[in-house]
């Protein structure tokens, strides 16, 4: 419980407050006028936001309304979630945390429902930013682990970190994504990955965060994912480990390795199938992950929405 101060020093911070936010007065001013050091004043500011003698509102800038409506009907989608700001590709969560909630929101989550979340760097973010109460639902990994030493490479930890986000319930895989298909065969018909394949059947939302190729990010290598694969070179991006291009073909692997992951078929099946796309550099990949019918619902930033609406256009106005 936050302790009454005397009025003499609410009246204080009041001073310096309305010196500094209103009279556009600079620390160092006021410190001079008020006879005390920059760092009390600096002090000072800070115990009058503590206090809410400082309100801070952010007034996000405007969003084209018509564009969500118009992403999502020239992708087919169910819907589609923008934030007004810009997101940080490498931490994008602070920005698509609120759309993602009310995503989320959308799927109307109840306890015994299912949320499988894939590996990669979005997800991790909104993972460490969002805060929804959502007790009874279960969060499962969308896909095997690997090598990577990145925390976003890590399913079990994702979906910990999600789980705790939602106030909901954590289960979770321990095998690795690329497997020889003999393995992946026996895996298959063990306890655990029985268990998990249930949930994949079940999962009334799927978070997937749209990777873009070619992958200028070593780690990817590191972790195991097949970047130097030729099969790869018409793939303009990844959705849980599955490739694509731009026209929504699914791009095998050329080795002869086998996904642990949720199938593109099982992808397709679950009513809440979210994208995560925090980076123009995503725009077409996000496109081609849609005509691939991974997912069915958008959340991302306005410039990305921005870059795929032009993309979309760009394509129209292309000769035939």
């Amino acid at each position: 419980m936050t302790r009454p101060l005397p009025f003499e020093d609410l009246e204080l911070l009041v001073t310096v407050a309305t010196m500094y936010y209103e009279h556009d007065s600079s620390q160092k001013q006021i410190a001079e006028r008020l006879g005390v050091s920059r760092p009390t004043v600096s002090r000072l500011l800070e115990r009058a936001r503590e206090r809410g003698i400082v309100r801070i509102e952010i007034v996000a800038p405007y969003v084209d309304p018509a564009l969500p409506d118009r992403l999502r009907e020239r992708l087919g989608l169910r819907s589609v979630h923008v934030a007004a700001g810009r997101a940080d590709e490498a931490e994008p969560g602070p920005i698509l945390a609120e759309p993602l909630g009310a995503a989320l929101d959308e799927a109307a989550l109840t306890a015994g429902d299912v949320v499988i979340v894939s590996w990669g760097r979005a997800v991790h973010s909104v993972s460490r930013t969002l805060h929804r109460s959502h007790p009874g639902v279960v969060v499962a990994p969308a896909m095997g682990g690997n090598a990577g030493d990145q925390p976003w490479f890590q399913p079990n930890e994702i979906a910990r970190s999600m789980a705790d986000a939602l106030g909901a319930q954590a289960r979770y895989l321990h095998a690795p994504a690329l497997m020889s298909h003999g393995l992946y065969d026996t895996l298959r018909e063990e306890g655990e990955l029985v268990g998990i394949s249930d949930l994949w059947d079940r999962a009334k939302v799927s978070l997937v965060g749209v990777g873009a190729w070619p992958k200028p990010d070593a780690s990817y290598a590191a972790a195991g994912f097949p970047v130097d694969d030729p099969a790869l070179t018409r793939a303009v991006g990844d959705f849980a480990g599955r490739s694509f291009t731009i026209d929504g073909a699914l791009v095998p692997f050329g080795d002869d390795r086998q996904l642990l992951g949720v199938t593109p078929e099982e992808l397709a099946q679950i009513p809440h199938s979210i994208c995560l796309a925090g980076s123009a550099t995503k725009a077409r990949a996000a496109i081609g992950a849609a005509r691939a019918g991974l997912y069915n619902v958008l959340v991302t930033d306005a410039p990305t929405a921005r870059a795929m609406d032009a993309a979309l256009d760009a394509e129209a106005a292309a000769p035939r």
